[in-house]
């Protein structure tokens, strides 16, 4: 197997790298990429194959250097020459997402096997998700289940959620939910959110068992306090309805005000309905209004839904609602810029 290169188009940059470019890497790691790129620059020429490929992601990023598609492909070939396969793999993200190059999906995949040949579980990966989707090559799900295996042994996070989604989809039985757990938990372990909300979800789908809803509770909470939209919503459901912890409404509004300010429209809707039906706080009809309207403006289907509230509403109340729907929505807009920043 081919020593793993530290720095691939999707991939994390923190991994350990090999020896001769440790300099170049402890460079980037600072943010110094003009000195990142003097390190590399030095061992590509010398025909290190690890220092093109990380030569290549900068020139690709134009990080230290001024972008050049064209300079980051041919250094990547002369990594990939040397069968590199994270050079290969990044060869293969370029035509499939057109870096420079036009979006060939079949020559995409065509790097993606070779890395893949090579155990590269990134490239075993995305290889995968193309024979699930019949994008590029012939959709076949058993190539793609082995392949999501072989990533997610490697300990990929995504390919274990991945995977665990193809075994759910499978067998409904409980024999193959807790063999999907398995990679699902392998997932979590590695803090990959996904996950986390899916893990929670089979446990709220055992509504019996007051254990899983009390662990459901426990890393819903993880994820709202992280800032996860979905996360939040369920929460609040939880908090509102007294599943999984002690009833309180006052907190399962809060979570899903805070979802729903994020623009999650389940939240919006499910926000909505708790003023609209007064649950745990006093009917609201212009604030319910308001919600379902900036629900509707994401999806469709909501549409008839803030027709009808509208038609039992005085005009007075749906001017009302209007306007706090507009000042709702720049408020969303205000998180959502300070949340980027």
């Amino acid at each position: 197997m081919q020593p793993k290169t530290l720095i691939v188009l999707i991939v994390l940059l923190g991994q350990a790298m090999a020896a001769p470019a440790e300099t170049g890497a402890d460079a980037y790691g600072r943010g110094d990429y003009a000195n990142a790129v003097s390190h590399f620059e030095s061992r590509a020429q010398s025909g290190d194959a690890t220092a093109q490929n990380n030569l290549g992601v900068l020139y690709l990023k134009g990080r230290g250097v001024s972008q050049d598609y064209v300079r980051a492909r041919a250094l990547f070939q002369a990594a990939a020459d040397q069968h590199m396969p994270g050079a290969m793999f990044n060869l293969g993200m370029m035509y499939l997402r057109g870096y420079g190059v036009t979006q060939e999906p079949p020559r995409a995949a065509d790097w993606f096997q070779r890395a893949a040949a090579l155990d590269d579980r990134e490239a075993q990966f995305f290889l995968a998700v193309m024979y699930s989707k019949g994008q590029g090559v012939a959709a076949n799900r058993g190539l793609a289940h082995e392949l999501f295996e072989k990533s997610a042994k490697a300990g990929l996070p995504a390919a274990q959620f991945n995977l665990a989604m193809l075994m759910l989809q499978q067998s409904a039985s409980a024999e193959g939910e807790a063999q999907a757990l398995k990679w699902l938990e392998a997932a979590a372990r590695q803090d990959y959110k996904l996950a986390k909300l899916h893990i929670a979800k089979l446990d709220l789908s055992h509504n019996e068992d007051p254990r899983r809803l009390e662990h459901a509770a426990v890393l819903l909470r993880e994820l709202a306090d992280g800032g996860d939209p979905e996360g939040q919503m369920q929460f609040g459901l939880l908090n509102l309805f007294g599943k999984g912890l002690p009833l309180n409404e006052e907190e399962g509004r809060f979570w899903l005000r805070q979802s729903a300010l994020q623009g999650w429209a389940a939240a919006q809707i499910n926000l909505s309905a708790v003023y609209a039906q007064g649950i745990g706080t006093s009917a609201d009809p212009v604030q319910a209004y308001a919600w379902l309207t900036l629900a509707a403006a994401q999806d469709d289907k909501v549409k008839a839904a803030l027709t009808a509230m509208g038609s039992r509403l005085t005009p007075e109340q749906r001017s009302q609602g209007e306007a706090m729907a507009r000042e709702l929505e720049r408020k969303s807009a205000v998180e959502a810029r300070d949340t980027a920043e």
